[in-house]
C-alpha cells in the first residue's frame, strides 16, 4: 500500500460509523480490563459517561450483535471476560433514529406547553423504536450468519418459537390493543414499522397526526420489559441471559427541550430516567452520556423523583477510569499506544510495534534537552539582567546558563529566595546548592523552562511521547488530534510522504502540529453548546493570568500557580460560580479534582486547571505537580467578569475584589537553609 498522501488519522471518530469487520481490527479492548467498564455487559443499569472522543460510543458497539459475529468470525480474540459475555442486546442512536423530531411540531389537541403529555408520546415512540431493534437482532441471531453467536449466548432458535413470541407478545396488555390481530413474527414487524413511519411522517408534516395513536400510547419502558418476559416464556431466552438496551447520544436531548422548553426543563430526558427508575430487573439499560448533560441529579417524569446512583443505575466515567491511582498506573498510556497500532496496521504499515507513541514520537524529552536542542543563541538573557543580588553573583549565574540554561535559572531562583534571610556568597553560589535538591528541582523544572525559552524571545517546544501522552489528557480523541496534525505537517515536509513507518519525527515538526491541535481545541470550545462563547472567553482570561503569572515569578515561590484551589463551601454559597465551573469541567474546559490544601481553615477544597491540550496555546506548563494558586471567589467571579460571562445572581459580596488579601503562607514554599 502507498502512504504518501494519506493520513491514518484523518478520521477522528472512525470506530462509530465503519463497519463491523473494520471495528474488530481499530477496537482497542484495553479499557476492559477494568472491572467497572465490564459492569456494561452484566446485569443492571449504567450510565456511561465521558466527555467527547473519550471512547463511549465504541465501548457500546460490542453490545451489538453485527460485532460480536465478526469477533467470532475472525482470528482477533474474544474482547469480553467470559462472565460477561452472554447477553441479548437491542439499541437507539438517539441521533440517527429521528428521535430528534420531536418538538418541532405541535400535536393536534395537546397544548403545547402540556410537556408532560408531549413526553408520553416521546416514550411511545422510544418504546418502539426499541422493540424495532430488539427484533432486528433476534432476526440475525435465528439466521445462519448469527447462528454461531446465538450458540454462544444459548438462545434457542428453532424458527416456529419467533411466531409463538410473536402471538404472545401482540396480545400484551401494555400495547393497549395497537397490535391486536397480530399472529407471526414478520407481520409483528410490519406493524411495529407501521407506529414508527406514522410518527415520522407526521413529524415531517407529511400527514395528520394518527389519531389511533392518542388512545394507545405505551409507558415508558413497559413494552421492553414485556419482550424479556414473552422472550423467556417461549423458551428462546434462557433465564440467567439478560436484556441490554443502549440509548446513546443522550445529551442530544438537551437541544431539543431548549427549542420546546422556556426553562430549559429536562422533558425528554426524564423519559430516560422514569426507564431507568422502574426498578424493573427484566431489563437492563445502557445510557451513553456527556457529563454536560446529567446536570446536578437526575429526574424522573413526575420532575420531582431522582434516580439514586448505585440503587437505580452505576455511573462509569471513562474520564476517572483512565487516570493514575494510588494502586497503580494510568491506563492511558497503553490505551493510546494500542490505538496508535491499530491506526497504522489500518493504514497498511508493517512492523508497528507495541509501544507505537514512543515509536512516533521518540522518548520523553527533559527540559534540559528541550534547553539543549533549541536554545542555541542569547543564553545569557537566561538571568535577569536586573537582580536584587551582586552583579558577581549573576555573572556566574550568566556563565553558568552558557552551558546549563535550565540550572542557571534555577539558581537565580534559589539566590532570590534566600537572600531575603542572609547573604548570599559567590561561594554559596559555586557549589550550586540547588542541584541536589531533588523535589524543590523538580517541581520547578517546567517554570524554569517556560521562563527560559520566554527570556530567549522563544516559544516553548512540544515533543516526545511523554509530551504527546500528557497533552491529551486522558481523552484518546485529543491524543488522535494530536496525532492528525503532527501527521499533517509531515506530509507537508516530505515529498513523498513517510512510506516506510517514520521513527522519532523532527521535534520542530512534531511541535508545529501540536500548537496547531492546541489552537485548534482552544477554538473548538466556542462550538460547543450551552455557552461555548463565555468558557472559551474564561479559559483565555485563565490562560493568561496563569502565564502571566508564572513568568513574572522569578523567585519560583509559587511553580504550581497553573491551576486554582477554591474552598467548597465559598463555592457552593455561590451556585452561579459553582454551575459555570461545572460546566467548564463538563466540557473539558478544565479539569477539577478534590484538593487538600495545607491549610486545614480553607476546608475541604477543589482545584481546577485547564486542559492539558490547550497548555501550548498559552505556553504554560502542562503537568500538575505543585500546590496549585489559592484563589478566592471574588477573583474567580473577577475573572469572569472580565471574560464577559452573566453573572447576575451572584451576592455581593463575591463581586467585590479586595486589593489586598492577606499572605498565604502555605501557598509560598518554604525556602531551604544553606546547611542541612
Amino acid at each position: 500500500m502507498k502512504h504518501s498522501s494519506l493520513n491514518p488519522f484523518n478520521s477522528l471518530y472512525r470506530t462509530e460509523s465503519i463497519a463491523a469487520d473494520a471495528f474488530v481490527d481499530l477496537f482497542s479492548p484495553v479499557l476492559l480490563k477494568e472491572s467497572l467498564v465490564q459492569r456494561l455487559f452484566e446485569p443492571g443499569n449504567v450510565i456511561l459517561c465521558g466527555l467527547q472522543g473519550s471512547g463511549k460510543s465504541a465501548l457500546l458497539n460490542l453490545l451489538e450483535p453485527e460485532v460480536l459475529i465478526e469477533y467470532l468470525k475472525s482470528d482477533r480474540q474474544w474482547p469480553l471476560p467470559e462472565h460477561c459475555s452472554k447477553f441479548i442486546s437491542a439499541s437507539i442512536t438517539l441521533r440517527s433514529s429521528g428521535a430528534l423530531l420531536f418538538g418541532q411540531r405541535a400535536i393536534e389537541g395537546v397544548p403545547e406547553d402540556n410537556e408532560r403529555v408531549i413526553g408520553l408520546f416521546f416514550a411511545d415512540f422510544l418504546n418502539y423504536w426499541i422493540v424495532s431493534d430488539l427484533l432486528e437482532k433476534l432476526q440475525l441471531l435465528f439466521s445462519e450468519r448469527g447462528e454461531a453467536l446465538a450458540a454462544k449466548v444459548g438462545i434457542n432458535t428453532k424458527l416456529d418459537l419467533l411466531d409463538n413470541f410473536a402471538a404472545k407478545f401482540s396480545s400484551a396488555s401494555c400495547w393497549l390493543g395497537a397490535l391486536d390481530g397480530v399472529s407471526s413474527f414478520e407481520g409483528l414487524r410490519e406493524r411495529i414499522e407501521l407506529r414508527i413511519r406514522k410518527y415520522e411522517n407526521f413529524l415531517n408534516y407529511n400527514s395528520d397526526f394518527p389519531m389511533e395513536i392518542l388512545t394507545t400510547k405505551t409507558v415508558a419502558g413497559d413494552p421492553i420489559a414485556e419482550a424479556a418476559d414473552c422472550l423467556r416464556d417461549c423458551g428462546i431466552l434462557p433465564d440467567d441471559v439478560p436484556l441490554l438496551v443502549t440509548i446513546d447520544q443522550f445529551e442530544d436531548l438537551m437541544d431539543l427541550e431548549r427549542d420546546i422548553s422556556e426553562n430549559d426543563r429536562p422533558i425528554f430526558r426524564r423519559v430516560i430516567w422514569k426507564m431507568l427508575g422502574n426498578r424493573d430487573d427484566r431489563v437492563s439499560y445502557r445510557v451513553g452520556a456527556r457529563l454536560y448533560s446529567l446536570d446536578k441529579g437526575v429526574h424522573g417524569l413526575t420532575g420531582s423523583a431522582t434516580v439514586e446512583e448505585m440503587r437505580e443505575v452505576n455511573v462509569v466515567n471513562i474520564d476517572n477510569l483512565v487516570q493514575a491511582r494510588e494502586s497503580r498506573k494510568s491506563l492511558f498510556p497503553d490505551f493510546c499506544d494500542d490505538v496508535l497500532r491499530r491506526r497504522l496496521i489500518s493504514a497498511g504499515y508493517s512492523g508497528v510495534p507495541i509501544k507505537a507513541t514512543k515509536q512516533l514520537f521518540g522518548s520523553r524529552a527533559t527540559p534540559e534537552q528541550k534547553v539543549d536542542e533549541f536554545i542555541t543563541k542569547s543564553r545569557a538573557n537566561v538571568v535577569a539582567k536586573t537582580v536584587p543580588f551582586d552583579s558577581g553573583i549573576r555573572d556566574m549565574l550568566v556563565r553558568l546558563a552558557h552551558t546549563d540554561p535550565i540550572s542557571a535559572k534555577l539558581g537565580e531562583a534559589w539566590v532570590r529566595q534566600n537572600i531575603k534571610r542572609k547573604p548570599v556568597t559567590l561561594s554559596d553560589v559555586g557549589k550550586e546548592p540547588w542541584a541536589s535538591r531533588q523535589w524543590w528541582k523538580k517541581e520547578r523544572k517546567q517554570q524554569a523552562l517556560l521562563q527560559v525559552f520566554s527570556s530567549c524571545g522563544q516559544k516553548m517546544v512540544w515533543y516526545g511521547s511523554g509530551d504527546v501522552v500528557n497533552l491529551a489528557g486522558r481523552n484518546i480523541l485529543t491524543f488522535l488530534s494530536i496525532c492528525q496534525f503532527v501527521w499533517a505537517e509531515l506530509l507537508r515536509s516530505l515529498e513523498d510522504g513517510p512510506n516506510k513507518l517514520p521513527e522519532n519525527i523532527d521535534p520542530v515538526i512534531q511541535t508545529l502540529g501540536i500548537n496547531s491541535a492546541s489552537d485548534y481545541w482552544f477554538r473548538k470550545i466556542k462550538a460547543e453548546p450551552k455557552g461555548g462563547d463565555d468558557r472559551n472567553r474564561f479559559a483565555n482570561e485563565l490562560g493568561n493570568f496563569f502565564r502571566e503569572k508564572l513568568l513574572r515569578d522569578r523567585n519560583m515561590s509559587y511553580p504550581g500557580s497553573n491551576g486554582f484551589s477554591l474552598p467548597l463551601r465559598a463555592v457552593e454559597d455561590e451556585p452561579i460560580v459553582d454551575g459555570f465551573l461545572s460546566d467548564c469541567v463538563a466540557f473539558g474546559v478544565l479539569e477539577g479534582r478534590p484538593h487538600t490544601p495545607k491549610t486545614r481553615s480553607r476546608g475541604q477544597s477543589e482545584k481546577w486547571y485547564l486542559s492539558p491540550i490547550l497548555s501550548p496555546h498559552f505556553q504554560l506548563p502542562a503537568a500538575h505537580i505543585k500546590e496549585p494558586y489559592y484563589a478566592s471567589v471574588d477573583e474567580v467571579v473577577d475573572w469572569m467578569q472580565k471574560a464577559g460571562v452573566v453573572t447576575i445572581g451572584i451576592s455581593s459580596e463575591a463581586r467585590k475584589i479586595k486589593k489586598s488579601r492577606p499572605a498565604d503562607l502555605t501557598n509560598g514554599q518554604l525556602n531551604f537553609p544553606f546547611e542541612e
